[in-house]
């Protein structure tokens, strides 16, 4: 209940505008770690990359903001001898607050497993433990659901990794 509080709070709640600038650029991630799915449910190992662009007002210095990011996850995972892979469409909205960030996210795309191809949709969180301004120690936690040759499975993802993500253009 607490997490489902805090996602709402971080969505819903309007940006404080003080010392804040208007702030965009690019961000990359890297994790590994372990994946579930498929019917009947297996665990197996995975990985997860992605890019895309981020925007929100930040402080001069980059330490504190928040932000909204659309980008590409491409998300593998080796379950029961098969190599599931999910390119996603993902949308971010999250919080830096000097060395620790977070974010929520959605996102949603096709599944390939083997010759066969489905939907898939996802949500999670990701947490961010900045070692530079720029980039960080990551966690990713992930759920959702495919839809492959008429049948339904759950997907679950636990990523640990590394994140860069840094302003390149003021948005005024």
């Amino acid at each position: 209940m607490q997490i489902l509080v805090l996602a709402l709070f971080l969505a819903l709640t309007p940006p404080a505008h003080a010392l804040a600038e208007p702030k965009s650029g690019p961000y990359v991630d890297l994790g590994v770690g372990l994946g579930a799915g498929d019917a009947p449910f297996a665990a197996g190992l995975g990985w997860q990359a992605g890019f895309g662009w981020w925007v929100g007002p930040y402080d001069r210095s980059y330490a504190f903001g928040r932000f909204w990011s659309i980008g590409a996850t491409l998300r593998q995972d080796w379950i029961k001898n098969s190599l599931h892979t999910a390119p996603l469409l993902e949308v971010r909205r999250g919080m830096d607050l000097f060395v620790a960030g977070g974010h929520i996210f959605f996102a949603g795309g096709p599944t390939v497993v083997g010759k066969s191809v489905g939907p898939t949709a996802r949500v999670g969180i990701g947490a961010k433990f900045r070692r530079h301004r720029f980039w960080g120690l990551t966690l990713r936690l992930e759920g959702g659901a495919s839809y492959v040759d008429k049948v339904p499975s759950g997907q679950m993802g636990v990523l640990l990794g590394g994140s860069f993500a840094r302003p390149i253009q003021s948005t005024k």
